[in-house]
């Protein structure tokens, strides 16, 4: 008797991971109020009740699928980030990991793109890096900036925006440009030198959009 726990456990988890891919497939397409739970289950080829096994609406549905990404992109963050102390140039690298995610990526973006989260709280903890980051480089006089606030909805708001950019048109070599051009912007808004915030963006697009150091494993 005791396997048959386990081998509920797996098909649970495979029905779920099938409604969380057939989500995403469709939040991808449409807007999120377009999306029925009778598409989702159509989609994933799961009973109606298992969708309510999982998830207790739409909206629970949602959360796992941004949640997913999200996971993701952190992971990703980190792993460029490894070994970077300079505030500055972390700053720079995570935004370009978001342009190469965009390539990488595309029905993952597009569903970022589309859903508004509205997690601008600091306290977030998909944002705690961020804080942690322009906290750091204030703290050492390496960034001016007038609110930890208005710098991270700035950061955040340039980093979207290149996000619906690339998934618009996902070429290589505008993704490179765009990611250079959005992060000297950017370096440049919370006070790095501009020729500094220069070489600091095309190292960044360089190596990570252009050479994918963020697909790595």
């Amino acid at each position: 008797m005791s396997p048959q726990p386990a081998v509920l456990t797996v098909r649970a988890q495979r029905t779920r991971d099938a409604l969380i891919g057939a989500g995403r497939k469709l939040f991808a397409e449409r807007p999120i109020d377009a999306v029925a739970i009778d598409d989702i289950v159509r989609a994933a080829d799961v009973a109606k009740g298992s969708f309510y096994n999982h998830f207790a609406d739409r909206e629970a549905l949602v959360k796992a699928v941004m949640t997913e990404i999200r996971e993701q992109l952190e992971v990703a963050v980190g792993r460029v980030n490894a070994g970077v102390e300079d505030p500055a140039r972390r700053i720079a690298r995570a935004l370009c990991v978001y342009q190469r995610y965009a390539l990488d990526e595309p029905q993952r973006t597009r569903v970022l793109v589309r859903v508004s989260t509205g997690e601008t709280n600091l306290s977030a903890p998909v944002n705690q890096g961020l804080a942690d980051d322009l906290t750091a480089g204030l703290a050492a006089g390496r960034l001016a900036i007038a609110t930890l606030e208005s710098a991270m909805l700035f950061v955040m708001g340039a980093s979207q925006a290149g996000l619906a950019r690339t998934s618009r048109e996902p070429s290589p070599a505008l993704a490179v440009s765009l990611a250079q051009q959005l992060c000297a912007l950017v370096l440049r808004g919370l006070g790095v030198p501009a020729g500094e915030a220069e070489a600091i963006a095309a190292q960044a697009a360089d190596e990570i959009v252009r050479g994918g150091a963020a697909a790595g494993g």
